[in-house]
């Protein structure tokens, strides 16, 4: 009995060591894949790709994006919007936003973004179409440090099956990943810009 007891606590903990290091192994198959997308030879560079579309569900990430960026929208417009136009607000902000959604979150950008070899502030502009003074000088700032990359600086469960991480300078977060569970697997499913959000 003894024994059956103790394989069986054994399994367990196994179990809750594979389901703590996951997150953690899928974060680093995205960070080599990454780097691996920008080598100089050609069947590296697909191996790259390609395990960036495994590590990355980006229909639903694609989504999430459009239902920030419509949600931020609506905010930007106030009471200035009768609420009856806010069905028509969405529906045409979808005729720009899908297609500019599908031109940037693609394995390439996230690979560029997730080396942190394309300016955030760049990638942002193309997103939200908005090029503030602040954003831009903050833009000339960092060009002249892109060569240094982004570093994982954090990662930690927000729920059972998600995390997050978050990514920048050795000083400051700029970018946090949301990943989810499918399976045995984590995918990328959220992208956040934290220049706009506090830090935790």
């Amino acid at each position: 009995m003894k024994k059956w007891l103790g394989v069986a606590l054994l399994s367990l903990a196994l179990i809750i060591i594979g389901y703590v290091a996951l997150p953690g192994f899928a974060l680093e198959q995205l960070e080599q894949a990454a780097q691996a997308a920008d080598a100089r030879e050609q069947g590296e560079r697909q191996r790259g790709v390609e395990n960036l579309r495994r590590y990355v569900d980006f229909p639903v990430l694609r989504d999430n994006l459009k239902l920030r960026l419509q949600r931020q929208l609506r905010e930007s417009m106030g009471d200035s919007l009768p609420e009856e136009f806010d069905e028509f607000l969405v529906a045409g902000a979808n005729l720009f936003i899908g297609p500019l959604l599908n031109q940037l979150v693609t394995p390439e950008g996230i690979a560029d973004l997730l080396r942190g070899g394309k300016n955030m502030y760049e990638f942002e502009r193309d997103l939200y179409r908005r090029r503030s003074p602040s954003i831009e000088s903050q833009a000339q700032e960092h060009d002249a440090d892109k060569e240094a990359g982004w570093q994982r600086l954090a990662w930690r469960f927000v729920g059972l099956n998600r995390v997050t991480a978050d990514y920048g300078d050795s000083d400051q977060a700029a970018l946090r990943l949301e990943l989810e569970r499918r399976g045995l697997r984590w995918q990328l499913v959220d992208i956040e810009l934290l220049q706009t959000v506090d830090r935790e």
